[in-house]
């Protein structure tokens, strides 16, 4: 896999990955396999990712900066969330989605699993 993604710590000490978004679905499905998490969260954010211009389009009239994947209630308990909130981005005339992951994953295990999948990662 040849692809370039950036990693950086949010507000609140969140993992957020920042890719290209013809990317982003490769990235969800490997950190998926790797860190055995996801469900409805996964699911909801790789639809808001596949209609990326409509989502962006009701990000910007509803005036919002992130958007909330639904999450199964039995998977917030079991702590299987993946996604806690995508962002919808456009730079230069391409399309990018920047993914906060859920609080309880570790920056390391995440890094480990991108690194053997051959991801080239871009840490700031």
């Amino acid at each position: 896999m040849n692809t370039k993604i950036k990693i950086f710590k949010t507000v609140g000490d969140y993992i957020a990955i920042e890719v290209e978004a013809q990317e982003a679905p490769k990235i969800i499905d490997v950190l998926s396999n790797g860190l055995g998490r996801g469900g409805e969260d996964v699911w909801d954010a790789l639809r808001m990712i596949k209609h990326f211009d409509t989502f962006y389009d009701l990000m910007r009239r509803k005036f919002k900066e992130y958007l909330t994947p639904r999450k199964d209630v039995g998977d917030i308990l079991k702590k299987r969330v993946l996604i806690d909130k995508i962002k919808l981005v456009r730079k230069d005339n391409k399309k990018f989605v920047e993914i906060v992951l859920d609080k309880t994953i570790a920056l390391d295990d995440v890094l480990n699993i991108l690194k053997s999948n051959g991801i080239e990662i871009e840490q700031c």
